[in-house]
């Protein structure tokens, strides 16, 4: 079997790569021989949404847009100036190529991992916690290789939604630790924060080649004792205006919470 691909790399080379998945990010080619020589008239397909890279001895060679090449010096000016194809393509090129994803990845997830502290003129100091979704698209592929695949060295689709999720995170963390937004009000900003995260994002990752969007907040909440303390305040403006919904408020509150102890309900009796 390894011979018969032996064979057909000499006479049929093609190299495109197909994502079934369509949640790869980066895709590195590979025959199934296992050799990764570049041949004069090599056919190259890049599909819509992608873009060809080519490396050679680590660096950027040439890229390709969505299109079909046949593998020439005139097609691959940068690798000729390397001296990557010697004799005329007569001697094949050692070369890797990969295959990068430029459509846009939604419906990641972002999240708080640690608390965040922020000043409130209600409670002074409060710790909350938030979470929700992004969607993002590389815009600029060779920026993208350099500081992402090549500088950090990421490579792999799970590592670099992570790396993307906790700038989300940090620009969230910011955006809302500079706000005087009570966090009594803060459910009613959901809309203006996720617009101040995206935008503070996207003058980040010009850096990186990355463009983000749809920046979802799905929660924000507060501490326990905080949220207790919220109920107390409501339930002391509910008595200032009407007393008996006051008294029925606690009742209810007092059977919720005595049905989930030992005895249930008859706890009250």
């Amino acid at each position: 079997m390894e011979l018969f691909y032996l064979v057909k790399d000499q006479f049929i080379d093609v190299i495109e790569h197909v994502d079934k998945s369509g949640k790869l990010i980066v895709s590195k080619y590979r025959r199934k021989s296992g050799n990764n020589e570049l041949k004069q008239g090599s056919k190259v397909i890049v599909r819509e949404s992608q873009s060809a890279v080519f490396l050679k001895g680590g660096r950027i060679a040439d890229i390709l847009a969505p299109g079909t090449y046949s593998l020439t010096t005139d097609n691959f000016p940068v690798l000729s100036s390397l001296k990557a194809f010697p004799y005329l393509f007569v001697s094949p090129v050692i070369a890797d190529v990969y295959f990068v994803s430029t459509k846009q990845f939604i419906d990641n997830k972002w999240a708080t991992k640690n608390p965040i502290m922020k000043r409130d003129k209600d409670f002074n100091v409060v710790r909350i916690r938030s979470f929700g979704k992004f969607a993002f698209k590389i815009i600029d592929v060779p920026t993208f290789m350099r500081e992402i695949f090549g500088t950090r060295g990421i490579v792999m689709t799970y590592d670099i939604v992570e790396y993307l999720s906790s700038m989300v995170t940090e620009a969230f963390s910011l955006t809302v630790g500079e706000s005087e937004v009570s966090v009594l009000d803060l459910a009613a900003e959901y809309r203006r924060f996720s617009d101040e995260v995206q935008h503070r994002l996207n003058k980040q990752a010009v850096a990186i080649g990355v463009q983000f969007s749809d920046i979802l907040i799905e929660n924000i909440s507060l501490p326990d004792e905080v949220e207790r303390l919220i109920d107390e305040q409501s339930g002391i403006g509910m008595a200032r205006h009407d007393l008996a919904s006051f008294m029925q408020y606690q009742t209810a509150r007092a059977m919720r919470d005595a049905s989930k102890q030992e005895g249930g309900l008859a706890a009250l009796t």
